[in-house]
């Protein structure tokens, strides 16, 4: 992995932490990058960067993995809860809100995150015959319904924007990162509209297209 693309995700984790006032340690997570950590956050983003690569598609156990890696330990950093084993690398059984509004039933989670999963299996096998712009357009969407679902108790954010991390890299976009000061003023009120959410990734993304991004 290249310096450029370990400083690029060291700022992804910082940042997307600290939107959930996590405060991560950019010297031990750029040092966890260059050992190819295989556990936290690090873990999580270094696992979908590899099935990014190999061209794999996401499904229910990868998903449980991923927020599975950046929970477990979350509680070694300030500010990061620690949690109990049942809301690790699972669905939850409880209810959960987002932005004042509760999110879907627990009960109807997994039909909620399959269809999601097929959606995103379906857009896979014909992005390439989109124009970035639109596969961008996509990809906001899907980050849209999943943090609509919220499927974990808690990492649903952390994990969200690692999956987009994923979705990017899979179609050959240049990943933008999630920043703490978008969090109020324009992050938190897409969740309401997916279409606002379309309108943040534009902004964020500025218009650039790499097929080598950070490669």
């Amino acid at each position: 992995m290249n310096g450029k693309k370990i400083e690029f995700l060291t700022h992804f984790i910082v940042e997307s932490d600290a939107i959930e006032r996590i405060h991560a340690d950019p010297e031990l997570v750029r040092s966890q990058l260059k050992e190819g950590y295989q556990k936290g956050h690090v873990g999580a983003l270094l696992l979908l960067e590899k099935t990014a690569q190999r061209r794999r598609s996401l499904g229910q156990e990868l998903i449980c993995q991923v927020q599975g890696l950046i929970t477990a330990e979350q509680h070694m950093k300030p500010g990061g809860q620690k949690l109990s084993p049942e809301w690790i690398g699972a669905y939850r059984l409880i209810d959960v809100s987002i932005g004042g509004r509760m999110a879907p039933s627990p009960s109807l989670v997994p039909a909620l995150t399959h269809s999601w999963i097929e959606d995103i299996a379906a857009w896979q096998k014909k992005h390439s015959s989109y124009t970035p712009a639109a596969n961008l357009m996509e990809i906001a969407v899907f980050h849209y319904r999943y943090e609509h679902v919220h499927p974990f108790a808690d990492g649903n954010g952390r994990s969200g924007r690692a999956l987009v991390y994923y979705l990017m890299r899979y179609c050959g976009i240049n990943p933008f990162a999630f920043t703490s000061g978008d969090r109020f003023e324009t992050y938190y009120r897409c969740f309401n509209d997916p279409k606002e959410m379309q309108k943040y990734f534009k902004l964020k993304f500025r218009g650039t297209f790499s097929a080598q991004a950070h490669c």
